[in-house]
């Protein structure tokens, strides 16, 4: 069972210059993890280095940014003398990290004032 249960949430889902791209980029996310999956098994470092320093950019960019950390620290590690083995329970659990981004507003920011 997966330790991340709560929802991840955009600080732009919100907005409404920015919701229908936020909701875009989470409907992205099971081709990443895809990708992500098969570069694991293939042990293809330079796949999952691109497309962990795409996540970095495209998490922050999309209001994500503990998942935008998150894979930035993984993409500086990835061709370092770390193997794939050794940073492969990293990067399972930024997957299941990555799972529970949602497009869903957080339903207490519009208390807040």
């Amino acid at each position: 069972m997966s330790k991340f249960t709560n929802p991840i949430r955009s600080n732009l889902a919100a907005d409404p210059d920015f919701s229908d791209l936020v909701v875009e980029f989470v409907n992205a996310i099971p081709t990443k993890l895809a990708m992500i999956q098969k570069s694991l098994a293939e042990s293809d470092t330079t796949t999952l280095r691109r497309t962990f320093h795409q996540l970095r950019g495209a998490c922050g960019g999309y209001g994500f940014p503990m998942l935008s950390e998150a894979a930035g620290l993984i993409e500086d590690r990835i061709g370092t003398s770390d193997s794939i083995s050794l940073l492969e329970a990293r990067i399972c659990e930024f997957m299941e990290m990555l799972k529970c981004a949602t497009a869903e507003p957080d339903p207490d920011a519009s208390n807040l004032s």
